[in-house]
Order: structure tokens, then C-alpha cells, then sequence
């Protein structure tokens, strides 16, 4: 994205985080971007766009807050990506995932799945670099999701016991591979 384009797109993100896809028309999207419809339509051709758009900047903002000031791969650094994790759902009210939300609300859009699936497997792929094993991806994933689910209702619990069964995860896997 040029510089523009990120300037749209942080404030759709903004937008749809506050009113939800289903409901802003695109002259509501247009006055919450504080841009002219032709400044929107040039960056953003279509509310589909628009809809990407504010999903590819979520995405690039999240990776980088998640990845930012990570300890080397191992235990530390998955227990790490939990704190993360809950400072992200302080800062962001406990509400679900912004792309599970906008594929909810556009569910005959493949662009938009696509771009759910992308941001996805990046975190799976993340989450294996992040514990220096590649078979923890998918439990670590599976528990970001499940806190990033539950957040709203368990509060700081859900992070803490994320962690408590990260710490079991790498206590076992040591046992089995000293025993």
C-alpha cells in the first residue's frame, strides 16, 4: 500500500471495527475515512476493497505487534505471544477477530475468505517459528483463537491459563524427549 492507501485504510479498519460490516454504505465508510467519494473510490474501486483493504492493514498491524520485542524461539517467546495477545484484546475491547467478523458479514466473497485464510496461515506459521517447533503451530494456534474467542467473557483468565497449557505443552515435550 502507498502511503495513501494506508492512510484509507487505518481509517476503514477504524470504521468497520466500530459499526461492523454489514452496516456502514459506502458514503457512511466515506465520511468516517474523512476523504471524497472519487479520493475513496480511486484507493478502494469497490466496498469489497474497501473491506480488504482495512483487513490488509489490520493484518500487517497485528503481525507487527505481535512480532515486536519477541524473545528467541522457545517457551519464553509462546508465552510472550499470550501477553501479546491480551494487550491486543485490552486495547481492542475484547471484541472477536476483526476477519472472522468480516467473513461473517460477506460470505459469498472469495476475495475476502482468501484474505481470512491468508492472515491465518501467516499466524500458524508464525506460531511454529515463535516456539522453535513447528509441531506446537497448531496447538498455539488453536489457543490464540480459542482466547481471542473467549476474551470478551474470560477476562485476563483466558490469557493466563493459555499460558499455563504452553508451559505444560513444553514440559511434556522436554519429559518425552529425556525420557
Amino acid at each position: 500500500m502507498n502511503d495513501a492507501q494506508e492512510h484509507i485504510a487505518a481509517r476503514l479498519e477504524q470504521v468497520f471495527w466500530n459499526r461492523g460490516f454489514a452496516e456502514p454504505s459506502v458514503p457512511e465508510l466515506r465520511a468516517g475515512v474523512g476523504v471524497s467519494m472519487r479520493t475513496l473510490y480511486r484507493h478502494f474501486p469497490s466496498r469489497e476493497a474497501m473491506v480488504l483493504g482495512a483487513l490488509e492493514y489490520r493484518h500487517q498491524r497485528y503481525l507487527k505487534y505481535v512480532r515486536e520485542g519477541v524473545s528467541a524461539p522457545g517457551l519464553a517467546a509462546a508465552e510472550q505471544l499470550f501477553d501479546k495477545l491480551g494487550g491486543w484484546m485490552r486495547m481492542t475491547e475484547g471484541k472477536e477477530c476483526m476477519f472472522r467478523q468480516a467473513l461473517a458479514a460477506n460470505p459469498d466473497s472469495s476475495d475476502i475468505e482468501a484474505m481470512v485464510k491468508r492472515h491465518k496461515g501467516e499466524l500458524l506459521r508464525f506460531f511454529g517459528e515463535l516456539s522453535g517447533q513447528d509441531r506446537f503451530a497448531s496447538k498455539l494456534y488453536l489457543l490464540h483463537e480459542g482466547v481471542t474467542s473467549c476474551y470478551a467473557e474470560m477476562g485476563e483468565t483466558a490469557v493466563e491459563d493459555a499460558k499455563e497449557m504452553v508451559r505444560q505443552m513444553f514440559k511434556a515435550a522436554n519429559e518425552r524427549q529425556f525420557s
